[in-house]
């Protein structure tokens, strides 16, 4: 105890004026990395330049320079972003503590990002970070914290302090032993809904937490009461895994599933804030169409809403209907490929008679193709197989066995016998795709349950949520060919609204995910055919109350011998694992062999290779460390074996011999694998590395070997070692059908995406130089010039920010069009000088722009971060990830920024819209008027900018940085510079966002060519 007296010294002071000091300290330090930060930047992109400028394409190693000089462009470029918010308000919160294994006592400082001084000092931690869960769970006293893979750490908290910032000043502080105290919750949720977005992170509750930090390995079900923030908790859960498990998970990992485009639209307005792009976010019946792919035709075929009196959807909705057509697909699947034996049958040979090949004669023989026992073993074994891969998978084994006969030494047949014998079989269980549409079948099946009772109408085009359902299980348990990945976690909103019969079907259809989610089944306005309760959830999605890290998917490649010996590469990992249940199918034990040399090694590869091809293994896997490696294997075996697959990112799985780098094999799985040379120095005994290997191992259905020379791994020479291992079991007191539970290690298959299908840009006549003023028909406005509005109407209204971040983009005769998930957003060079900015909901801006041609020169340029537009005049780029714009001048000094977050909103239903631009303090705004000297201060205030019922011109707001905005409307126009609210433009009364962007050499000069560009 004397020691911790002595070192608590050395803490930062804990009065007010200590607080204050280390503030301004903090960010003195946060303002120095941001400036270091955008210096570096800068640097790097004129190094890209001059790169560019001096090497010549074919220059290997200058390439191989340009290419790793823009990822560090690329990387500076993200973190600056972080270290502006970083900026804006360094940290909410502290905790002091004793460290038993230090023996010293820490304080550290939690933040929305981590803030560092040098490499070595961390000045603030990241609220994501292991660490930072004391802060919100614990209590004063002893507690401990984990790191992910490394040991649980034991403190004792002395201290948990949390802090109100505000325009670089210390407001106020709190010490508790909860995050917030009450009174500090009441001012925050006293603020405006975007002020409390930005202070969750600073008031997250330990209940919380515990949700928020849970592994994303996990099903997590989460009833929440009204206003709990289940939402909220979902959001920061999937920033908290994309901070943990970068390496692992990305953003478009992630669905967002709603019942509504308002629930999604409010959802997706939290996550700029938390660091967090380009997820996807979709209704359910979105999510279903879009798991139909092909089959689903949006132009003549629509979704409707459920309706209440609708007395069908009680029985659609449950479990019970979702077994029924379990039942229908496995008697389509007996009645389609028949469990019968397979007898080879030869061509009738005649010598009176010429054959023709428009009719021949076969004769059964005694030899067996394929047993029924094979075939029924086969189905059974494959439950989650469509029947049309089945049927693909059966028709090539029939095939192998039929090559196998026709070939033999001691087997003589005619070239005419073998076509003969090759045709009859080729496709004897059906063809390559399935030809009754799953639109017949659903009719089918419709009617079979009518005739046990339940008359449900046979839909035409027009479906609801549990018609798709069913149309999705369909596609995916019958005509399914091509294994299309989808998102690897799915967090769903408002669980409760939804029957037993979406999630079966989910459960089914995106078996490699796992789900976040979230309801309240106190709150299920569909009571006849929502969740009343999460009995039958927890059944299908948990394996027990408490179980973290959980993934219900049972293991049906492996044999029990490959299962094992993946497992004790497993044991290897220190972090918690599963108790893995195979299915019971025994097969060979794992071939190990040590070769004396490099030429003994490639041998006994190719003839390995040759045996498993000899007992009709169709694909197999050369598994190596990295591409070096695979192109090396494949030039020394090129001579020996036949290898497919040259090129490893345009490569397509099927039978053969492949070489590939362990890191394709993800997702994919193979007769037999083969590991080659996996020795200490490639595979060291880390959990990285574990986690690779054990990947590796399970490609194998049937057969695995491992040939190496000199020293084998650890994780596979070595025993598994003697230490407590942390393993997840299930309760058996919860009768839930067992499953294979995975361990740490996420497979994210690697297989083709369905490309989401980008709409033509549909565009319509108009004449830029008419500059818009001809579509108004005057101003209809009741307030003047530099009237000032009530502060009741400054919040804008709607749930939650419009996701405007640019998923592609297509060049216009007229400009660039960046849609994103919302609409679209259009930029028109207009001259020079002026640029035009239109945005709109859905496809509607596309209608302004048909035929439009500009008369100047002007180029565009796309990189993975943003879209660059340039006149002589104006630099202008757009961020990918928010759609924000940002404006320079000709010398790239950057004069004018839209917010990112968000950059702007509409409300399409009271035809109201937001334009946000980060003004700087120092700059000086003011609103044009109507006579020549007017000019309207707008400096920390809200004025509105338009002039009345009879002028049509453009309000106009100018900037003594030399630029201008003149904002095309025809009604209310709204500027509002104080900072609690806005900064922003708004317009009433406008179906869009339009606005003309004006650079200048000054203030004045802006002034003129907008009275020029006004006067056309």
């Amino acid at each position: 105890m004397e020691q911790r007296k002595q070192s608590s010294g050395r803490l930062p002071g804990i009065t007010r004026e200590a607080e204050e000091a280390h503030l301004a300290q903090t960010i003195e330090i946060t303002q120095q990395n941001l400036n270091k930060n955008i210096a570096q930047e800068q640097s790097l992109k004129e190094d890209i330049h001059t790169l560019l400028e001096t090497y010549g394409a074919k220059d290997v190693e200058a390439l191989s320079l340009i290419d790793n000089t823009q990822i560090m462009y690329e990387t500076v470029k993200r973190d600056r972003s972080r270290l502006e918010k970083a900026r804006k308000k360094p940290y909410f919160g502290r905790i002091d503590f004793y460290d038993e294994d230090s023996k010293k006592d820490e304080a550290l400082y939690i933040g929305r990002v981590g803030i560092s001084k040098n490499i070595i000092d961390k000045v603030v931690i990241d609220w994501r970070a292991p660490v930072a869960s004391v802060y919100y769970e614990n209590a004063v006293g002893p507690c401990e914290y984990t790191v992910q893979n490394e040991k649980t750490y034991a403190i004792d908290l002395l201290m948990k302090r949390t802090y109100e910032i505000e325009n670089d000043t210390l407001k106020d502080f709190y010490d508790s032993d909860v995050v917030a105290n009450d009174e500090l919750l009441t001012k925050y949720l006293a603020k405006n809904k975007k002020a409390v977005l930005g202070e969750i992170i600073a008031t997250i509750q330990k209940e919380q937490n515990e949700i928020i930090r849970k592994s994303p390995k996990q099903n997590v079900i989460v009833q929440g009461s009204a206003g709990s923030g289940k939402t909220t908790v979902a959001m920061h859960r999937i920033s908290y895994i994309l901070y943990n498990y970068d390496k692992e998970f990305r953003p478009e990992d992630f669905y967002i599933i709603g019942s509504n485009r308002i629930l999604l639209n409010y959802i997706t307005s939290v996550l700029p804030d938390l660091d967090v792009y380009g997820i996807r976010q979709m209704t359910m019946e979105q999510l279903f169409t879009r798991l139909l792919y092909e089959d689903w035709d949006e132009h003549t075929m629509r979704v409707h809403a459920l309706e209440k009196e609708d007395s069908f959807i009680h029985i659609k909705g449950t479990l019970f209907w979702f077994q029924n057509l379990e039942e229908y697909c496995r008697k389509l699947e007996e009645e389609t490929i028949l469990a019968e034996d397979i007898f080879l049958e030869v061509p009738v040979k005649t010598s009176s008679v010429r054959r023709t090949s428009s009719k021949v004669t076969f004769q059964k023989t005694s030899k067996i193709l394929l047993t029924a026992e094979a075939i029924a073993a086969y189905l059974n074994e494959n439950p989650e197989v469509s029947i049309q891969n089945k049927i693909a998978m059966l028709n090539k084994r029939v095939m192998a066995k039929v090559h196998n006969e026709i070939t033999g030494k001691d087997i003589r047949y005619t070239a005419d016998d073998k076509r003969e014998i090759q045709k009859k079989y080729r496709w004897y269980f059906g063809g390559k795709e399935w030809k009754t549409s799953i639109f017949e079948l659903y009719a089918d099946f419709l009617e079979e349950q009518r005739l046990k009772g339940y008359q449900l109408p046979v839909p035409e085009n027009d479906f609801d949520v549990y018609d798709l359902a069913a149309l999705a299980y369909l596609y995916k348990r019958v005509k399914e060919i091509e294994l299309v990945r989808e998102a690897s976690h799915v967090v769903i909103d408002e669980a409760q609204d939804f029957g037993m019969m979406v999630y079966s079907v989910l459960k089914f259809c995106m078996r490699n995910c796992t789900f976040t989610i979230m309801g309240d089944v106190s709150q299920n306005i569909h009571y006849g055919y929502g969740l009343n309760d999460w009995e039958a959830l927890r059944k299908l999605f948990l394996t027990g109350p408490y179980d973290s890290f959980e993934l219900l998917r049972k293991s049906y490649r492996n044999t029990i011998e490959i299962s094992n010996f993946a497992m004790r590469i497993l044991q290897h990992g220190n972090f918690p694992i599963y108790p893995v249940e195979p299915i019971i199918r025994h097969g060979k034990d794992v071939t190990m062999a040590q070769l004396s040399d490099d030429k003994e090694l490639y041998h006994y590869t190719a003839e390995q290779v040759k045996h498993w091809q000899k007992e009709g293994l169709e694909t197999i896997a050369i598994v190596c460390r990295d591409e070096k490696e695979a192109e090396k294997i494949k030039k020394k075996l090129g001579k020996k074996l036949s290898v497919t697959g040259d090129d490893l990112e345009n490569t397509e799985f099927g039978s053969g011999v492949m070489i590939l780098p362990v890191a394709y094999t993800k997702g994919l799985e193979f007769d037999a694998v083969l590991l080659f040379d996996p020795s200490r120095e490639k595979y060291p005994s880390d959990d990285a590395h574990v986690k690779l290997l054990y990947v590796a191992a399970t490609r194998a259905l049937h057969e695995l070997a491992v040939l190496y020379k000199d020293i084998l791994t650890g994780l596979i020479a070595d025993p598994v070692p003697e230490r407590e291992q942390k393993v997840f079991k299930v309760e058996e007191k919860k009768p839930v059908r067992r499953v294979v539970r995975k361990p740490e290690v996420v497979e994210k298959p690697e297989l083709s995406e369905k490309p989401i299908t980008k709409p033509k840009i549909i565009q319509k006549s108009m004449n830029l130089s008419e500059h818009h003023t001809s579509e108004l028909s005057g101003v209809q406005s009741v307030h003047k010039f530099g009237d000032i509005p009530d502060n009741s109407i400054l919040r804008p209204s709607g749930h939650g920010r419009i996701d405007t971040a640019v998923r592609w983009v297509e060049q216009t005769a007229c400009g660039v069009a960046c849609v994103s998930n919302y609409g679209v957003l259009h930029v028109s060079p207009v001259n020079d000088a002026v640029i035009r900015v239109t945005f709109g909901a859905g496809q509607k801006i596309k209608e302004l722009f048909q035929n439009s041609q500009t008369k100047i020169k002007w180029q565009q340029k796309e990189t993975r971060e943003a879209i660059l537009i340039n006149t002589k005049e104006i630099q202008l780029t757009v961020d990918k990830k928010s759609g924000a714009i940002s404006y320079a001048n000709a010398a790239g000094k950057t004069v004018l920024k839209e917010k990112t977050a968000p950059p702007r909103q509409m409300d399409v239903v009271k035809k109201q819209n937001w334009m946000y631009f980060d003004w700087s303090r120092s700059e000086r705004l003011s609103a044009k008027g109507v006579l020549k000297d007017d000019r309207l201060p707008l400096k920390n205030t809200t004025k509105y900018i338009c002039y009345g019922e009879k002028s049509k011109r453009f309000p106009l707001v100018h900037s003594n940085l030399g630029y201008g905005i003149a904002v095309a409307a025809d009604s209310d126009v709204l500027c509002c510079n104080i900072p609690m609210y806005g900064p922003y433009i708004s317009t009433e009364h406008m179906e869009l966002i339009d606005y003309y962007f004006i650079i200048g050499a000054t203030e004045a000069d802006v002034i003129n060519r907008y009275v020029e560009f006004m006067n056309g």
